[in-house]
């Protein structure tokens, strides 16, 4: 009887095969990822400085992916002396200071942006959009784009881009999702007050370069943001420099401002 019992298992798994045939040989594949989505480099920092010397710090981020990617220039500050926040102050448009220990402090230059644009793609400021939309608004890549910021932030999706109240009238009253996205990262304004509210793509134009190398600076002048060292500062300064997407690990407990870090 187990023997009997073993031939029907095997004539039941046969059936099986019978029914359910394979149709094609197996073919696999690897890919591998080369390289990464920005390359930074950064210029401005002294070898020395005097007590209450200011420098200017130029980090400039490229773009390498196919499309276009928010980033946020990060760097953290040590001194093997001990710091202290009072010791460094930061001069950028939109940031925060985080206290990491009495060692280290870090910086965040930026928000949640600026969008970079796609690797070879390139629009200086004051271009309309109408002109950038007549470009790249029919790639592919947009709603990949629009999805990562809605599982991003929810309540900001739905405020600029879905449209909500907070837009402009005529960013709500558009059926671009190129200029909402836009709008979201801070990157366009109206070119004149008359055409406010203007849902045309031609009454609006970029406050900044849409493109795929950016200056880290976080008030759209693209020369970069100063760092004061106070009087009363010693020892040295180790700066460590990196780009990280907006919702990277480590969201500062201190605030968000506009100004003076």
């Amino acid at each position: 009887m187990r023997a009997a019992a073993v031939l029907v298992v095997a004539l039941a798994v046969g059936a099986m095969g019978i029914l359910m045939p394979s149709l094609s040989n197996t073919v696999e594949k690897d890919t591998q990822v080369s390289g990464q989505a920005i390359t930074l480099t950064v210029e401005g920092v002294p070898a020395t400085v005097a007590p209450g010397d200011v420098f200017r710090v130029v980090a400039t981020m490229a773009n390498n992916a196919n499309r276009p990617i928010p980033a946020v220039l990060r760097f953290e500050v040590r001194n093997p002396n001990g710091t202290t926040p009072s010791e460094l102050t930061v001069y950028s448009g939109c940031g925060a200071e985080e206290i990491v220990n009495t060692l280290r402090l870090r910086f965040y230059v930026g928000w949640h942006g600026p969008l970079l644009a796609a690797k070879g793609s390139s629009f200086v400021t004051g271009t309309s959009v109408a002109s950038v939309a007549a470009t790249i608004a029919g790639a592919d890549y947009w709603p990949m784009v629009l999805r990562e910021t809605q599982e991003r932030d929810p309540s900001g999706y739905a405020s600029l881009i879905s449209p909500g109240s907070n837009a402009s009238a005529g960013v709500r009253a558009s059926g671009s999702d190129l200029l909402k996205i836009l709008n979201y990262y801070g990157m366009v304004r109206l070119a004149n007050s008359a055409s406010d509210g203007s849902a045309s793509l031609v009454d609006w134009v970029l406050t900044m370069p849409f493109s795929d190398r950016i200056v880290a600076d976080g008030d759209l002048s693209q020369d970069g943001f100063l760092i004061e060292v106070h009087p009363q500062s010693r020892g040295s300064f180790e700066f460590k420099f990196w780009a990280e997407r907006p919702d990277g690990l480590g969201i500062p407990s201190h605030p968000y401002t506009c100004g003076p870090l």
